[in-house]
């Protein structure tokens, strides 16, 4: 996903043989330091973005969820009636 607009900077320490193996495999790929960075690091984080955003259950809380998805629902009169008026995305 990329998005136009200004870039901004963030800068890394990294020892001289980190840097120089980098710089190899950034140019052995034709490509500069910041693009082979860039490249290999935003999948890794937005994968762990994504994985951040689960929820995790444990065996207990699943079967607690699993058995609510089992009950009969609740009379809700409010929604029932709610439900009976036209829809606003249909036309008339």
């Amino acid at each position: 996903m990329s998005t136009a607009g200004p870039s901004t900077r963030i800068d890394l320490r990294v020892d001289a043989h980190k840097k120089s193996v980098i710089s190899r495999a950034a140019a052995l790929l034709g490509v500069n330091i910041t693009q082979f960075i860039i490249e290999r690091v935003f999948p890794e984080a937005e994968r762990i973005v994504a994985e951040g955003n689960r929820t995790r259950l444990s065996k207990e809380e699943w079967e607690r969820f699993h058995a609510k998805l089992d009950e009969t629902p609740k009379d809700l009169p409010e929604l029932r009636r709610l439900m009976q008026e036209p829809s606003i995305f249909v036309k008339s």
